[in-house]
């Protein structure tokens, strides 16, 4: 007799969903395990140098680092030609997390000219490199403003005095007919080229344009006043406000009113530039920060922008004579509307004028309008200043706008002045 066996042997369904119950299980762990190791191998450190600035007398330079990796670094040393500087902080600290920003002045003797390697080390040993052509920062203040007329075609504006580095804002007076700003380009120690732009292309009438120009520098005397310029091809725009941060050349203390051009033409689109607060689009420039915002501005007609030299210019509130010439720089209120509000949009001086004055730049100092804008010169009396803001017409045809701070400098007369 035959015994049966007591053990059954597997079918071949219930040993195929064993094996591949067992497939899923190993693939998932493996899964699991290459994530956490993908992920570990994804954390890397990236700094990006986006622009600098020279000092007086090549003493320092300020140079902007953008943290663009995926995890947050710690800057431990900087050296200049392969030799240690001395660093300090004036935006930010060591600790720059991911997408954040802080400026790093480096200290030692820039010869102008001459071309530096800066390598910046992070506390994990990496190393990223910069390299930069030091620039004349004149020890020399000085200055000239006044006004000229321009249309499409770029002119030639001669200076009555021999810059290092010039910086260059302008203002348009206009108090009806098509949008307009001011373009500039071949901005030289004796001169500039000048035109005014409609965002749509439109053809542009002659237009009285008012200008300044100061030495590039952080100055004092005979006022506290700062005037830089870098480039930049970042764009807000249309309730996308994108901005660079830059930080003060020096402390300031009250209103300060801040002048802001495109000074190149690398890119004939069109564009202008605004500014604000460190922390907010929607609040000026406030001399109790150590930075403010500032970028090209393409409202609604551009959204991208080929990169430009942005200048600006900074001044504490206040009015004087200077070369016998009577000036009072101010803040408006954040009252100054549209062009096709009810302008003007008036601000009493506090400078004692016999007429109106002859020279006048005013800009926005914020961007309260998510559709962007920029300040026109509407009108000017001997007591008041009349200001509005304009718009494009690229996607629509409005042109109102709602209320913005505003800043002005205006001058009894054209003139110079020489420390």
């Amino acid at each position: 007799m035959h015994l049966k066996s007591a053990k059954k042997a597997l079918s071949p369904v219930v040993a195929s969903i064993i094996l591949i119950a067992v497939v899923i299980a190993v693939s998932i762990t493996t899964a699991a395990w290459l994530s956490g190791l993908s992920g570990s191998f994804m954390q890397i450190e990236e700094l990006r140098a986006t622009n600098h600035q020279w000092g007086p007398n090549g003493s320092y330079v300020d140079v902007t680092l953008h943290n663009t990796g995926t995890q947050s670094v710690s800057l431990s040393s900087v050296s200049v030609n392969s030799q240690p500087a001395s660093m300090t902080y004036v935006v930010g600290s060591s600790q720059i997390g991911n997408g954040e920003s802080a400026v790093l002045r480096v200290s030692d003797t820039f010869v102008p000219g001459a071309v530096y390697q800066f390598a910046f080390q992070t506390a994990k040993g990496n190393k990223f490199f910069y390299r930069a052509t030091a620039q004349l920062v004149s020890s020399i203040f000085k200055m000239e403003w006044g006004t000229v007329t321009a249309n499409d075609t770029f002119k030639t504006v001669a200076l009555q005095q021999i810059y290092s580095s010039p910086i260059v804002v302008c203002s348009p007076a206009y108090d009806s007919g098509l949008p307009r700003t001011v373009r500039l380009t071949d901005v030289s120690p004796n001169s500039f080229k000048i035109r005014v732009q409609n965002p749509s292309n439109e053809t542009l009438p002659e237009t009285t344009v008012h200008y300044l120009v100061v030495e590039e520098g952080e100055w004092t005397t005979p006022f506290k006043i700062e005037a830089k310029k870098y480039q930049t091809s970042t764009v807000g725009q249309n309730n996308n406000w994108a901005y660079d941060l830059r930080s003060y050349g020096q402390n300031y203390s009250g209103n300060i009113i801040f002048l802001h051009q495109a000074m190149s033409y690398n890119d004939p689109t069109w564009i202008t530039t605004y500014v604000s607060k460190a922390d907010s689009r929607t609040n000026p420039p406030s001399s109790g920060d150590s930075s403010f915002r500032i970028a090209l501005n393409g409202a609604e007609a551009v959204d991208t922008h080929g990169a430009e030299d942005v200048g600006y210019i900074i001044i504490q509130e206040g009015y004087d004579v200077l070369n016998g010439i009577k000036w009072n720089a101010k803040q408006t209120a954040d009252t100054v509307e549209g062009l096709l509000n009810s302008p003007p949009y008036n601000t009493s001086f506090d400078q004692t004028f016999s007429g109106p004055p002859n020279v006048v730049l005013a800009f926005q100092q914020e961007m309260d309008g998510g559709n962007g804008g920029w300040a026109l010169v509407y009108s000017t009396s001997s007591t008041q200043l009349g200001l509005a803001c304009d718009e494009d017409q690229v996607n629509d045809s409005e042109r109102s706008h709602i209320s913005e701070t505003c800043g002005f400098i205006v001058f009894e007369t054209a003139g110079s002045y020489t420390q």
